[in-house]
């Protein structure tokens, strides 16, 4: 990823970083740009990709990130690892002696860094919500009260068998995961019930999974349920009981399973992530 952004032009478009851009150059979507927007982008610069870091220099980086005491003893490299031997070697790369292109180089480099922390909260977030029974739980309270609000009824209580008001506290605190602002609750909720009629027409059931902005939304309110409960802040500390360890072994297994990690990349990612959330949360204290 670091060396295709060193061969890309910045961008002339107002909004578009070269991050995005190397994701839109890659088949990626984002909001308000198109195919014809691409096509555009590379009109306007042909000769990128002429210049910047070459092939053989990530070889040689990885090669020594590969022979390194850490990889080793563990057996594998991390990104991490590869990063800092990618920066390190700026130092004292023979073709590259402009100051302000090494810096250049750099940022970019942290760039990437930024990008690959954002994928590793999400990959953990994901592991820690990939309990499908809750998530399908959570779901079916979502729609059952969404249904009672758009066609003004009340939700039966389960536990009370009284009628209550739809629970708005509960649906918000998932519609705000993706950003649905007060003002669009409204024609969220009807585009969910219509969705959920339209499927029920051709004879077909509705699952959480087949609606891309209500999974993610699903997915992190139950990242934040089960965060507490697994106790990420205390697994940076190392004092674990016996409960939490056995939901962070849980976790572990998914990133194994979903993810590609092995055991010790899983052990590294989650302490790792942890770390950042702590620091959040001592932020948020202060």
């Amino acid at each position: 990823m670091w060396a295709v952004l060193t061969r890309l032009e910045e961008p002339k478009k107002a909004g578009l970083t070269l991050m995005q851009k190397l994701k839109l150059y890659n088949g990626k979507s984002i909001p308000n740009f198109t195919e014809d927007s691409v096509r555009e982008l590379r009109g306007e610069a042909p000769r990128e990709g002429m210049q910047g870091i070459s092939p053989r220099y990530i070889q040689d980086k990885v090669s020594n990130a590969l022979v390194s005491d850490q990889a080793i003893q563990q057996k594998c490299i991390n990104p991490f690892m590869l990063m800092n031997e990618l920066e390190s070697g700026l130092s004292h790369h023979s073709l590259i002696t402009d100051e302000e292109v090494k810096n250049r180089y750099k940022e970019l480099l942290a760039v990437v860094r930024e990008e690959y922390e954002d994928i590793l909260k999400s990959e953990v977030q994901r592991a820690i919500s990939a309990d499908e029974d809750a998530i399908t739980r959570l779901c079916s309270n979502y729609i059952e009260n969404v249904r009672a609000y758009t066609q003004h009824e009340k939700v039966r209580n389960k536990y009370t068998g009284k009628d209550e008001e739809p629970d708005e506290r509960l649906m918000r605190s998932i519609e705000e995961k993706i950003d649905i602002p007060e003002s669009r609750k409204d024609d969220f909720r009807q585009e969910i019930m219509n969705y959920i009629g339209s499927l029920a027409l051709d004879g077909k059931k509705f699952e959480y999974h087949t609606n891309a902005r209500l999974h993610k939304a699903l997915e992190l309110k139950l990242f934040e349920d089960q965060r507490d409960t697994i106790k990420l802040k205390n697994v940076v500390s190392g004092v674990v009981d016996d409960e939490t360890q056995a939901k962070i072994d849980v976790v572990k297994q998914r990133l194994i399973k979903y993810f590609g990690y092995n055991e010790t990349s899983a052990t590294d990612v989650l302490n790792y992530v942890a770390s950042i959330f702590a620091r959040g949360d001592t932020k948020a204290e202060e």
